[in-house]
């Protein structure tokens, strides 16, 4: 295996990067749910922009999600609790989540692979991609149901510099930098940017360092290279999860954690012939985390604990795409994964460490095809099969298929169907006390339908209804106290979406969401994922220097479980909705000043059992761009 891990660490540092780094691409083309860039699919899809991420000028990618249908936000009061994302009431370790194309789920983690979305800079984001329902055909593992694609920004042509600097209540405060342009064939980013969340709710504060370096070169045409970097670190503090936070913990003690993240990739891609073009990819994600809990004193069914873990994804792509005909493409290729996790612990009991230590590693390889066609310009036919043959687990073909047809009168239909699985996580498999390495992988398959109307050139109406069936679920056993496979759950719903614009200046957009969750054979239920959500954003241009973003956020009630008594109690949390504003003025052409009030109304509301959301805060930022 050693050997295994060194031939491909060759590899990786003179052949390969992320698929989605190998050129820029428009922003009218979806990279996301595809083998190669498209402008449309069938899938159910929903983008934000940079002049969307712009005008709202949130502080998390999480607050950027919350306004897009079908995902459910789970937060845990403020900046250093956990945020997770659920699509469409799946768990939120059944989201793969990329970073310009390259995974960044970390399979060591007690989550099971969720990832924390309070890690990201949103002002080092320039698009965000999410594709909804089962995508395992295109990226094999761990998207049981869907994919958030984080796009950074790409360099375009000339130069351009910029240094903000933005300060808030409760110490907040950020600094960063960016450089992007070209020269000749030659193309750079450099991104550097430091935050400090301070503290908006008691014992609850994150602090973040991001860098980015990306170089591109064009050594002849129709050849495109590139290298990049990325870094993340950063550390965290919040009362314990379940331990009824400031609120109701009977002891003033927080979980810590100090984390690390690093990407680096390098690619190529050429353009064989008129076509023909192919690229070969390759990535490395690295990710350590040293976490420590005092548990939930003074009870001990959450005793302390504690684990330093290292996890490794070496990631080898090859893709051929072919143009077989006008509207006729095929995609083929391959791909071959090395996963390594290894964690150092221990739980606490009656003043005996137990060990909780493990390490693992296993390869994956793939092979898949995709095909597009378009035989009228009224309709789009998708598909997409995968083969995957995980070391240490039965082979898993994964097929998914869509179509949409434009009836008439700006109304079109679209409906697709897919499998999905997920191999069991590093920590469920191999954690000391509570891991089986006996573990199947989890399944899904999921189904939607879609229409969409242009009503007019201003107005466009979208309903999707959608239907998830996740088997084998990884789950405690109270009896055994290890984790297995039993639950079967089936989530159901309707998204609904309205895009106004009646004038140049003003635009209006907005969804609702409504999710239904079975557990089957279960009387149970499900937290931190309310039935309904919704939201509305405007956008204001008031004249050329002054605008300004209203955001509109509702969330349902929602189950959430608490241990702050000595036994689990589950309680179901108020609905509540939250409204963000943000004025930004431009007094001079390379000087834009904005002003962001972060719960406008200052509702008061809980994220948990105990854990009262951040009231209203105020941020001032200056941007000097040149």
């Amino acid at each position: 295996m050693q050997g295994k891990v060194t031939f491909f660490t060759a590899i990786l540092l003179i052949a390969g990067g992320a698929s989605a780094t190998v050129d820029p691409i428009m922003e009218d083309v979806l990279i996301t749910g595809t083998l190669s860039p498209q402008r449309a699919l069938t899938s159910s899809v929903s983008v934000l922009d940079s002049q969307q991420i712009k005008a709202l000028n949130k502080t998390t990618v999480a607050d950027l999600l919350k306004t897009l249908p079908g995902l459910l936000v789970e937060e845990q009061g403020g900046p250093g609790g956990l945020t997770a994302v659920s699509i469409r009431g799946g768990e939120s370790n059944f989201t793969l989540v990329l970073v310009d194309g390259i995974a960044v789920n970390d399979p060591t983690n007690s989550r099971g692979g969720g990832f924390d979305f309070a890690n990201l800079n949103p002002n080092m984001v320039d698009r965000i991609e999410v594709v909804r329902g089962a995508q395992s055909a295109i990226y094999g593992s761990d998207a049981l149901a869907g994919v958030i694609n984080i796009i950074t920004r790409k360099p375009t042509q000339g130069h351009n510099q910029d240094v903000y600097v933005e300060l808030g209540e409760h110490d907040y405060s950020e600094v960063g930098l960016s450089a992007l342009g070209s020269v000749g064939d030659v193309n750079y980013t450099l991104e550097l940017a430091t935050r400090d969340d301070g503290e908006p709710v008691p014992g609850s504060s994150r602090e973040n360092n991001s860098a980015h370096l990306r170089l591109g070169w064009q050594p002849v045409a129709g050849h495109d290279i590139n290298l990049g970097y990325r870094y993340i670190d950063g550390d965290r503090t919040s009362y314990p999860e379940q331990s009824g936070g400031p609120q109701y913990a009977l002891f003033d003690e927080q979980d810590k954690s100090d984390y690390t993240q690093k990407i680096v990739y390098l690619g190529w891609a050429a353009q064989i012939s008129s076509v023909w073009r192919s690229a070969v990819t390759a990535n490395r994600f690295e990710a350590k985390d040293r976490y420590q809990s005092p548990g939930i004193p003074p009870y001990f069914e959450v005793p302390p604990n504690s684990a330093d873990t290292e996890f490794t994804r070496d990631h080898l792509q090859w893709i051929n795409s072919l143009q077989l005909a006008q509207g006729y493409s095929v995609n083929v290729g391959a791909d071959y994964r090395h996963e390594d996790g290894q964690s150092e612990g221990f739980i606490e009991y009656f003043g005996d460490l137990n060990p909780t230590d493990f390490d693992l590693d296993r390869d994956t390889a793939g092979f898949f095809a995709g095909v597009t066609a378009s035989p009228t310009d009224a309709l789009l036919l998708q598909g997409s099969l995968r083969y995957d043959n995980p070391e240490g687990f039965d082979s898993e073909t994964s097929f998914q298929a869509g179509v949409q047809y434009t009836v008439g009168s700006g109304v079109a239909v679209a409906a697709n169907w897919g499998e999905a699985y997920k191999l069991p996580s590093f920590f469920a498999l191999g954690h000391a006390l509570v891991g089986n390495p006996d573990l199947k992988p989890e399944q899904g398959e999921s189904w939607d339908l879609g229409v969409t109307w242009e009503a007019a050139d201003v107005l466009r109406l979208a309903a999707t209804v959608f239907h998830n069936d996740f088997r084998d679920l990884v789950d405690f056993d109270d009896e055994t106290f290890r984790n297995v496979n039993r639950s079967n759950v089936q989530t159901r719903g309707v998204e609904l979406q309205v895009d106004w614009q009646p004038v140049t200046a003003f635009s209006l957009r907005s969804q609702a969401t409504y999710t239904d969750i079975d557990v089957k054979n279960e009387d149970t239920v499900l937290t931190g994922r309310p039935e309904w959500t919704a939201s509305a954003v405007a956008q204001w241009h008031i004249t050329e220097q002054l605008n300004v973003a209203l955001d509109y956020v509702y969330t349902g009630r929602q189950w959430a479980a608490s241990r702050h008594t000595g036994a689990e109690v589950t309680e179901e949390l108020n609905d509540f909705g939250r409204l963000d504003w943000v004025l930004r003025w431009q007094p001079v052409a390379a000087w834009q000043v904005q002003l962001s009030a972060d719960n406008l109304l200052n509702e008061h509301y809980e994220t948990a059992v105990g854990f009262n959301a951040p009231q209203r805060e105020f941020r001032i930022g200056v941007v000097f761009s040149h």
